[in-house]
């Protein structure tokens, strides 16, 4: 005898073929409405973006103010390489004087240079034509007659010596609020530099220079900075921003 079946739940005729396994999730996936972003939730969103950006608006500010502050070191970094660059193509020594509105890079011509002699070189510096420090290629002279441009011998001559620009200068004006100091290796204090002072960093034919410490301090902002001798690298730096 076959019983019947009392449960109120749809039975399955077992021969028959079998629902697709995700038929399930696909009946009781939920409306796309439920699925969006509910206002709680972007406003809590915003809230933390704006936290975030709170919380980076003054490292980007400390960030450029350092930049700011730094300028006169960077500059003075800059002058320094040019001007031993300089000295080892050259083979003559060259300098980077201080003075009390900045830094002047030029070639080295007086060991005790005072502030009107250096503002002389810099005004007739501007007065001259800029000369090329590098001949022209397959340029010669014949020493047989004079040492002039028309070639009488077969004979291969010595190159004449090459033409530097003796009125070369690069300078760095300081922002007038700034104020700063210099203290070579045999100075037991340091120098402030102000009104006619005039103080040299000089460097040789070999690349060695004399080791610099210099102080920088601004409105906001110090920095003491050490100079190396052998390259002119900066080897020691603090900052202070106020």
């Amino acid at each position: 005898m076959r019983c019947a079946c009392r449960s109120t739940k749809t039975c399955r005729d077992e021969s028959g073929p079998l629902p697709p396994r995700h038929a399930f999730f696909i009946r009781h996936c939920p409306p796309a409405a439920a699925r969006a972003f509910t206002l709680v939730e972007i406003v809590i969103a915003l809230t933390i973006v704006a936290v975030l950006a709170a919380a980076t608006m003054p490292m980007l500010k400390g960030f450029q103010e350092e930049r700011i502050a730094r300028e006169p070191v960077t500059a003075l970094l800059k002058l320094a390489r040019e001007a031993r660059m300089r000295a080892m193509q050259e083979k003559r020594p060259y300098q980077v004087a201080f003075h009390a509105t900045g830094f002047t890079a030029s070639r080295y011509f007086n060991p005790y240079l005072q502030l009107a002699e250096l503002n002389e070189f810099l005004q007739s510096a501007e007065e001259q034509p800029a000369v090329e420090s590098t001949l022209e290629e397959g340029e010669k002279t014949d020493l047989d007659n004079g040492a002039g441009s028309n070639k009488t011998t077969e004979l291969p001559l010595a190159p004449p010596a090459p033409k530097f620009d003796e009125h070369w200068s690069e300078k760095y004006d300081l922002p007038k609020e700034v104020k700063y100091q210099i203290q070579h290796w045999y100075d037991a204090e340091p120098t402030t530099i102000e009104g006619e002072v005039v103080k040299l960093w000089v460097f040789q034919p070999s690349g060695v220079c004399q080791p610099l410490k210099i102080h920088v301090e601004g409105p906001s902002s110090t920095f003491d900075v050490e100079f190396g001798a052998l390259t002119a690298d900066i080897v020691k730096e603090s900052v202070d921003l106020r």
